[in-house]
């Protein structure tokens, strides 16, 4: 194991890399010093974001959304050029020499790329210079101002128009790269510097020396193959130096060897802190000639920050490279309502539309809003600091009560946030007139919140704007630019008179508690459209042996998807529920009995909602593989879609054998006074203790339920709502190895989980020696030396360094 060295003094926030070609030094804690006197917060973050990777290392989350398709994210960057003459302003050519080095370096595509160390990675991670700047119009992602000066330390004056420099764009949005005339810190010259995640919004970004940046034009070697921007980056990133800024210190990541300190030039075959260096990583301190490689701990850690819940996940989801700039009203062109060239319509100046001000958060790194309900609208989105949904509306009928919820995310800590909405009744551009704000909330951690307001019997027809506004630790205005937290516009539509149905599905089931159990055929549920198959009514057991229920849960009669030839590999089969009526049911429970027993490459089985009659659904649970050979219990809360009309449906994939029958029974949509913590009442799991299939536990502040093959991530406790956030074999994982240094010839394997596979790696990566932990692990045949044995459990490799003396 690496030394371990408390967080708070190694969590260091900017990388400053001090380059010579003889001396390199860094002003890290230096910087960091300064940085927490300005920001008493910053420890807290950067603990609660190292919190986050190690638990998302453990279990990488697999879900993708929006533009990470696959396993690619690729991330938008615009270029800052602060110059004194034509050699500094580096040429576009320049410029794109260096995206190039960055995709080759992520993606090790690099020419020098060779198999010196096996556990070299490619990231999956890719870059692009923006085609849409902030207001949307179309850049070529570079931007340029001449200056006269020429040192501008590392005190971020570049990232600061009032500071003479270039203001970041967006920083949730774009990879801000800022590129000047020269560097200097205690006489030593800079070839770049980074910012950690958890750093201010206002200063997020890299910067380099234009003479180290690319690997053509006006670069100065050895620093002239582009690596002092990968190095950067990886800062960016989360990486540490891989010598973790000590003496063999600790740089969070298991496959890389402990360096007593920095190389330079290009010392391969290096030794210390008993074992080789590895100078070719690109987060060592070597000549660009000489570093070829991320480790693919490394690639997990940075890809931690972009995942779902990591600080940098906006960034990832970002779409300004590839996206096409919309119409503007300064874009010389005629489109749209437009009554000329950038004037009438909508335009200025003539301003013959209605005319809002802006409002925003500036960072929505920490917390942002992810669903929005009033009416028909149940708008989920993701991190932006504004979001126009104009184009989203419902109906409000004049003289009727509404109840207006808004959910955010936390990306991390929780943290206390006020909320406001208003409706611009009177259509007169403003949200300022009496009775418009139509909820506030002072600041509070609870999540939902909600509101109720009654719309004015006499507002006139027609639409109407509506603003929801959060804002971290306070209430937010209708015209406000505040710190953290997101702004988005709606468009109400209010109607004449009457009441106000929820609009979806027609011909809604309102009496509740409503039951289905199938003994009378299917009841009021429907086989759907566009699969393959249809489910089965069944009386005791399926066909097929070794596989299906014996008997109905309720009853005599269920349903089944019979997976027997035709009906696999990858066949679907889809029943659709009745319609139901969600008006006042503000603790709706979605409940019913399943059974998935047979190989566990059986298939899938999930369920999903559409509030608009079948035109879209969204999934809301899941279960895949062999669950055990008896029913098990299902609920869901539906407490978030009160107010809608639903639809339900079990939408079943056959996997590729026959031995995968897949049956429900029992179902049941109550009102019940669920708890808000699906948690409560559970107990925590407890190591050795033995727990049988349909078993929930809490641990690491989630609930988890015991299945054939393992547990199922039922989602953080604190709320009603389950979803499914992934299959672990073992929860508590416990692995250590002793004695080390081991100077016998056993290595014995301390574990709570028995016969652990292993593999036994020296510092080259050449795997040495492998085998189950039963006995201990001989390593008598081992030369003296420094090596790592790996654990692959949970579908992860677990690294535990030794010494053999």
């Amino acid at each position: 194991m690496k030394k371990t060295i408390t967080l708070s003094i190694m969590s260091f926030l900017f990388a400053f890399c001090a380059f010579a070609q003889v001396d390199r030094e860094c002003a890290t804690m230096k910087n960091l010093e300064y940085r927490k006197q300005n920001d008493p917060q910053l420890a807290q973050r950067m603990e609660d974001i190292e919190t986050f990777t190690r638990q998302k290392l453990q279990q990488m989350d697999s879900n993708s959304q929006n533009k990470v398709v696959g396993d690619i994210i690729t991330l938008p960057v615009v270029i800052h050029v602060l110059y004194r003459n034509a050699t500094e302003n580096i040429s576009v050519a320049q410029i794109q020499s260096q995206l190039d080095v960055l995709n080759e370096d992520f993606r090790r595509t690099n020419p020098d790329a060779d198999n010196t160390w096996s556990q070299a990675a490619d990231t999956q991670i890719e870059f692009c210079l923006a085609t849409v700047d902030p207001n949307g119009n179309a850049t070529t992602g570079i931007t340029r101002k001449s200056t006269t000066r020429r040192d501008w330390g590392t005190s971020d004056d570049m990232k600061r128009s009032s500071t003479g420099g270039i203001d970041p764009w967006d920083t949730s949005q774009y990879l801000n790269m800022w590129v000047v005339p020269q560097m200097l810190s205690n006489g030593g010259t800079i070839l770049g510097y980074a910012q950690f995640p958890g750093g201010s919004a206002a200063t997020d970004g890299v910067v380099m020396g234009y003479n180290y940046f690319g690997r053509v034009g006006a670069v100065s070697a050895p620093f002239d193959g582009g690596r002092t921007t990968t190095h950067e980056v990886g800062h960016f990133l989360n990486l540490r130096h891989i010598w973790g800024d000590s003496n063999c210190g600790n740089d969070f990541v298991s496959d890389t060897p402990t360096h007593q300190t920095s190389n330079g030039g290009c010392p391969v075959g290096q030794v210390s802190c008993g074992s080789t260096d590895m100078v070719q990583n690109y987060m060592d301190y070597t000549n660009d000639s000489c570093m070829n490689l991320f480790t693919t701990g490394q690639k997990n850690r940075m890809r931690a920050v972009l995942e779902a819940g990591g600080v940098r996940r906006s960034l990832a989801l970002s779409d300004k490279c590839g996206a096409v700039a919309q119409p503007t009203c300064t874009d010389g062109i005629q489109n749209g309502d437009e009554t000329g060239v950038d004037c009438g319509g909508s335009c200025t100046p003539c301003q013959t539309g209605t005319q809002y001000c802006a409002s925003q958060g500036n960072s929505v790194n920490d917390e942002y809003i992810s669903r929005v309900q009033v009416g028909s609208i149940n708008k989920s989105s993701g991190a932006q600091l504004y979001s126009d949904f104009t184009s989203t509306s419902t109906d409000l009928s004049k003289g009727s009560s509404y109840t207006i919820t808004v959910t955010p995310t936390w990306t991390g800590t929780t943290y206390s946030e006020g909320y406001a909405a208003w409706i611009d009744y009177n259509n007169d551009g403003d949200f300022t007139d009496s009775g418009e704000q139509i909820f506030s909330l002072a600041a509070t951690q609870s999540s939902p919140v909600s509101g109720t307001f009654t719309v004015p019997a006499g507002t006139t027809s027609g639409d109407k704007r509506l603003r929801v506004s959060m804002k971290y630790n306070g209430i937010p205005t209708s015209c406000e630019t505040f710190s953290y937290g997101e702004v988005e516009d709606y468009t109400v539509n209010i109607t004449s008179g009457g009441s106000n149905p929820p609009t979806g599905c027609t011909g809604a089931i309102s009496s509740f508690p409503y039951s289905e159990s199938f003994e009378s055929n299917f009841g009021l549920w429907t086989q759907g459209s566009g699969d393959d198959f249809n489910w089965t009514r069944q009386s005791g057991s399926t066909p097929s042996s070794n596989t299906g229920p014996s008997s109905a849960a309720a009853g005599s009669q269920y349903v089944y998807m019979e997976s027997s030839s035709p009906n696999y590999s990858t066949k679907r089969a889809i029943l659709v529920s009745p319609c139901f009526d969600l008006t006042g049911q503000n603790q709706a429970t979605f409940s019913f009995k399943y059974h998935m027993y047979g190989a566990s490459s059986m298939g899938s089985l999930n369920v999903a909602i559409s509030t608009n009659n079948g035109s879209t659904w969204s999934t809301i649970w899941t279960r895949s593989g062999n669950q055990g050979n008896s029913w098990q219990d299902a609920s869901i809360d539906l407490s978030s879609y009160e107010g809608n009309n639903v639809s339900l449906r079990f939408d079943g994939t056959t996997g590729t054998t026959w031995q995968g029958d897949m049956a429900i029974d029992a179902i049941g949509l109550s009102n019940g006074a669920a708890s808000s913590d699906k948690c409560a009442g559970v107990s925590p799991y407890v190591s050795g203790q033995s727990y049988s299939v349909g078993d929930q536990v809490t641990y690491q502040g989630s609930l988890y339920e015991r299945t054939s093959s393992g547990w199922i991530n039922l989602g953080a406790c604190g709320t009603a709502r389950t979803t499914d956030e992934g299959f672990v074999e073992y929860l508590g994982v416990n692995i250590s190895v002793y004695p080390n240094p081991v100077k016998g010839n056993i290595l014995f394997v301390k574990s709570n989980i028995e016969n652990l596979p292993f593999t036994i790696v020296n510092m080259l990566g050449q795997q040495v020696a492998k085998g189950t932990s039963a006995q201990g692990v001989n390593v008598a045949n081992l030369e003296s030396g420094m090596y790592m044995i790996q654990f692959n459990v949970n579908n992860t490799t677990e690294t535990r360094k030794f010494i053999k003396q």
